[in-house]
């Protein structure tokens, strides 16, 4: 029977998947002819929200802030950069001296609106924040209790989506992340043909989100692929990491921005940055 591979990622309270043809089991295959560089992106953006939506599920939970930081007074994007900067190590220092730890990751959105900075973070009172951004409003809201945060990750990156591509963009990339966040590891393994066409299986103590079950084929290699995710029925997830099949590397997965854009395909604008 033919074979396929199936990708796992344990993400906090969800488990992330891929499956998809391997391209060595039947050789390699010609590549899809032409794909239009809308469809490049849009697979690009898929990509980028499984990723953030796995960054997200493993280092945030309910109770967790998204904040929105505004501007008064219109200011360019260099110096947006350097007041979202002072914000981050001044919050930075009133995490330390609440003897916290002080992770974020932080998007910018300059294209349809106001300039305005969206920052997924830790918990902290909220007159500390309001204590350190003096630029203009803030909006906030709590973290639900789905530990799932899929649809923040969405939004967060339909808000980028222009921006984030434009050769001006002082933020270089769509979102940006503090050093000290767990980064989901991708296991990878070979698996029957069977469960890319199959309705998913949920495992034990596991519901799938049935929004979350996507079926499409690769813009390049026209090769199919099926994605979903589940999510914990239990308060402590079953499954701390998962221990079958192969780690892939980190470099093969999570990757800076910085380093892709070095690396992006002169025909389509841009580089497929991992495979989740």
């Amino acid at each position: 029977m033919s074979k396929v591979i199936r990708e796992t990622i344990v993400a906090g309270a969800t488990i992330l998947r891929t499956i998809k043809v391997n391209c060595s089991e039947y050789g390699p295959r010609k590549p899809k002819a032409n794909p239009t560089s809308e469809a490049v992106r849009t697979n690009n953006d898929r990509i980028a929200e499984r990723n953030l939506t796995a960054l997200l599920n493993a280092n945030f939970f309910p109770g967790d802030l998204h904040i929105t930081l505004t501007y008064e007074e219109l200011l360019n994007e260099e110096e947006q950069k350097a007041e979202l900067n002072k914000f981050l190590r001044r919050m930075k220092r009133e995490f330390k001296k609440a003897d916290r730890e002080f992770r974020y990751v932080h998007a910018t959105e300059y294209e349809n609106h106001r300039p305005h900075h969206h920052i997924v973070m830790s918990y902290i009172d909220l007159p500390v924040i309001h204590k350190q951004w003096k630029q203009g409003r803030i909006y906030s809201s709590m973290l639900d209790s789905s530990r799932n945060y899929a649809t923040l990750a969405s939004y967060l990156i339909k808000e980028t989506n222009k921006t984030f591509r434009e050769a001006g963009n002082a933020m270089k990339c769509r979102y940006h992340c503090s050093r000290n966040l767990d980064r989901p590891i991708i296991v990878r393994e070979v698996m029957s043909s069977i469960q890319l066409f199959e309705k998913p299986a949920e495992i034990k103590g596991y519901i799938i989100d049935e929004d979350s079950i996507r079926y499409y084929q690769h813009p390049f290699t026209a090769m199919e692929h099926l994605e979903y995710l589940m999510i914990s029925t239990d308060p402590v997830p079953r499954v701390k990491k998962w221990r079958k099949g192969k780690r892939m590397k980190r470099g093969e997965s999570f990757r800076r921005f910085e380093e892709i854009k070095q690396l992006e395909l002169d025909d389509f604008g841009e580089y497929e940055w991992g495979t989740i």
